[in-house]
């Protein structure tokens, strides 16, 4: 049972930084509680906008900073997935691309912090509280 609720934690953890690849159009241009990134989204501080974040989140260009961290905790976060179940992935896997998922994420939504970004980063937070404090393995998520 643990397992299935580790995993749609990871999934939700997976959904909020790959939002910035799709922004949500109007109505929600700002974004929303379920799907942060907007087209009108910006970054924290005006000064971040450049080699740090794009002007818009899946403005097409250069790679920035925002820009890797959603692309790294997005497959982080789906090979972490994959290894928990042990499909394709090595299970072994599973935790350091969960903490690095994680992470990368709450990177981006450092980058882009509003209201909207708490509800990723207690989920990114509570994944490395499962992974790193409370010591989850493949083997203690699945009840073995």
């Amino acid at each position: 049972m643990l397992r299935f609720v580790v995993t749609v934690l990871l999934m939700v953890a997976w959904h909020f930084p790959t939002t910035f690849f799709a922004p949500a159009a109007a109505p929600n241009d700002g974004g929303w509680l379920i799907w942060p990134f907007g087209r009108a989204s910006a970054p924290a501080f005006e000064g971040l906008t450049g080699a740090i974040a794009p002007s818009t989140p899946a403005t097409l260009g250069s790679p920035t900073l925002a820009m890797v961290a959603a692309g790294i905790a997005s497959l982080a976060l789906i090979v972490a997935i994959a290894g928990l179940w042990g499909i394709v992935i090595p299970t072994d896997w599973w935790r350091p691309a969960a903490v690095l998922g994680a992470l990368s994420s709450m990177v981006l939504f450092s980058i882009y912090l509003s209201p909207l970004s708490v509800i990723p980063m207690v989920v990114d937070a509570a994944v490395l509280w499962g992974v790193i404090v409370t010591g989850w393995t493949t083997e203690s998520v699945a009840g073995s």
